[in-house]
């Protein structure tokens, strides 16, 4: 029996636990003599986002001169939409937890996926884009296909991680080779079954072909130079060893000097482990492994990672 896409998304909730919290926030701002009191009150129902949002807050992701101390300080600074982005980004995180060693080392998935945020992020802010925030949970999400296979189709995943390491071909290929369609378009069809924003939509689905996102090619091109820069960077992986092929239109499109590369890649260094930190559950450690990399390739943080933007595409 073949896999299809509909049997691969069907049934995944949307916000997990935080669907309560994210109802009550919406009910909060439709009310006009709504306060931030009345917003901080909603999120401190849960002490788990509590924690999360204050840790975002005082992190070098946002780099505020004086620490928050409460919720209703967080909201102010940070803003609603970026209260909802995390919201949405923790419940993805809860959704997709316990998906097996054997099939993905999930602490590397989720630092490469975090880094592309922060990559699109700095960016979409070096782009002066309007809403920058948002391009985070672009980045975030832009491997959510991934974690539908991981999850949802273990038995398939073996046969294309087989396929992937026999003939050395790019992983996503791979996936279109066994399945008919690839972790892409899987992210985008279930982004678009929870009803998310068009813009969110096509920059996971179409991150690695940015050209084809019709009115949404901006934004689908920060995320695929987010997601080559951090590949270069050996920030983590998501199952993908191979340098993703790198697009030249997008990188017009996106129109940054080169220059600016070097700012992003300090900010992606410098934030890491501070986003990591709020969003997931991670074990201490002295030293960040890089899986993707061999003994000789290993980057620590801090240390400069080689990377070259591609005069012409590769495909």
């Amino acid at each position: 029996m073949s896999i299809t896409l509909n049997h691969l998304i069907n049934g995944i909730p949307s916000l997990g636990s935080y669907a309560r919290a994210m109802a009550e926030l919406e009910t909060v701002l439709n009310n006009p003599h709504s306060t931030l009191a009345d917003l901080g009150n909603v999120i401190e129902k849960d002490p788990d986002l509590t924690a999360r949002l204050l840790k975002l807050g005082n992190s070098s992701f946002f780099g505020f001169p004086n620490r928050l101390e409460t919720v209703a300080e967080a909201v102010s600074v940070i803003g609603i939409q970026q209260v909802q982005d995390l919201i949405l980004a923790s419940s993805v995180v809860e959704i997709f937890e316990g998906i097996a060693a054997d099939l993905a080392d999930m602490e590397s998935f989720w630092k490469h996926s975090l880094a592309c945020g922060i990559g699109a992020r700095c960016l979409a802010i070096a782009r002066q884009i309007p809403k920058a925030e948002k391009f985070f949970v672009a980045g975030l999400l832009h491997d959510l296909g991934r974690l539908v296979l991981f999850s949802r189709a273990p038995g398939p995943v073996v046969e294309i991680f087989r396929l992937y390491q026999s003939r050395r071909m790019l992983l996503r290929e791979a996936e279109v080779s066994v399945l008919g369609f690839d972790h892409a378009l899987i992210g985008e069809t279930l982004l678009r079954s929870w009803q998310y924003p068009a813009n969110l939509v096509n920059a996971v689905g179409c991150h690695h072909q940015p050209m084809s996102a019709g009115l949404y090619q901006l934004e689908s091109s920060v995320v695929h130079l987010a997601d080559y820069l951090v590949h270069a960077m050996q920030m983590g992986h998501s199952g993908e060893r191979f340098a993703p092929p790198f697009s030249q239109k997008a990188w017009e499109r996106v129109g940054l000097a080169t220059s600016i590369l070097e700012s992003v890649i300090r900010s992606i260094d410098d934030q890491i482990e501070a986003v990591q930190d709020a969003f997931l559950k991670l074990p201490e450690k002295g030293v960040l492994e890089h899986p993707s990399a061999g003994p000789d390739e290993a980057r620590l943080p801090g240390q400069p990672a080689k990377v070259q933007i591609p005069a012409q595409p590769r495909g």
